[in-house]
């Protein structure tokens, strides 16, 4: 007999059986035991024969699982410390100021002045702007919940299936914002001789703000294609109209109108009791004025810049690059 008797071995054994796409069947002994899978075998639950590739797949996305959970608990964790240090020094954390603006609404404020924004143009306005004015809107809502002093805020003429109240919808929560949302106009909702409605084009100039006025902004982003017509809209219903008193407190390189952001904010700083000039120079583009102090002139009068910054009713066109300039990804804007 010899010493190193044949052995007769199955080639099929030993070879992983293909099916031509390179997918092969692993024996129990060979699945990884590392991360748990919802395969066995090589095989979905379905009874699919999975790739190398796919299994490798699976178990780097377990892994990476996994690591992920023990991630986030480290992060508590110094998180947890963290606040209690801030807490031994006695320094606010997130989570208070979070709280003590939660606390500041329009009902506690001490501020009486009213603003209504009358988005009653939703006809005049193409689908790009009817984005853009919502997107002001939600500045708007910003700047006043930041306030120390909120402004009473109401949105007017959301009506019902109209192309702001969908622009408007896509604000997650919108309806929880701290400002009184409308489907009526202006109009059908405040006293008629408390009624002042904004305008650039009005002769009349508002020096100081009435705590018993509620003041109109016109809500429409038209590019100067509607020149005026807040001011006509006004007038045909015999409400009082006024403006801002831009060119009495510093001079003027363009015309003077402005975003409904603009407009809006001006109210709120000079309700806060700041003075017209300092605000002004705060609040506008610097290159709608000369530090200087001297006017702009041209043959053909006083330059709005055209650019795609957002504009109210009687505000047109401003400078790009200011302050309060709107950028074009959303999440730029926070709202609590």
């Amino acid at each position: 007999m010899s010493e190193n008797p044949e052995i007769e071995i199955n080639s099929s054994e030993l070879k992983p059986e293909s099916d031509g796409d390179n997918k092969v069947e692993i024996k129990l002994s060979e699945t990884p035991t590392e991360p748990k899978m919802s395969t066995e075998n090589g095989q979905t639950n379905r009874g699919e024969v999975l790739s190398k590739r796919k299994q490798k797949k699976l178990l780097k996305m377990a892994k990476w699982e996994e690591q992920k959970k023990i991630k986030r608990q480290k992060e508590k964790e110094k998180k947890r410390e963290k606040r209690a240090k801030e807490v031994e020094l006695g320094i606010l954390g997130p989570s208070y100021k979070r709280k003590l603006l939660k606390a500041n609404k329009m009902e506690n404020s001490t501020n009486l002045v009213s603003v209504a924004i009358d988005f009653d143009y939703d006809e005049l306005m193409l689908d790009k702007d009817i984005a853009k004015c919502s997107k002001q809107m939600l500045r708007v809502y910003t700047e006043n919940r930041r306030s120390n002093m909120p402004i009473r805020l109401h949105f007017t003429s959301i009506r019902e299936n109209s192309r702001i109240k969908n622009s408007l919808s896509r604000n997650d929560g919108y309806t929880n914002w701290d400002v009184k949302i409308h489907e009526k106009p202006y109009y059908e909702l405040f006293d008629h001789n408390s009624i002042v409605y904004l305008s650039s084009d009005s002769e009349n100039v508002l020096n100081e703000l009435d705590p018993n006025a509620v003041y109109i902004i016109g809500g429409l982003v038209d590019h100067n294609h509607h020149k005026g017509l807040s001011l006509e809209r006004a007038e045909e219903k015999g409400f009082k109209t006024a403006r801002l008193p831009l060119s009495e407190h510093i001079e003027m390189k363009t015309r003077s109108v402005l975003t409904i952001v603009h407009v809006f904010e001006i109210l709120l700083r000079i309700s806060e009791g700041k003075p017209w000039k300092e605000t002004l120079l705060q609040v506008l583009p610097q290159r709608k004025f000369k530090p200087n102090g001297k006017r702009k002139h041209s043959d053909s009068g006083s330059q709005v810049d055209n650019d795609e910054e957002t504009t109210s009713k009687d505000q047109q066109p401003v400078e790009k690059k200011s302050s309060l300039e709107e950028e074009t990804n959303d999440n730029t804007v926070s709202t609590i």
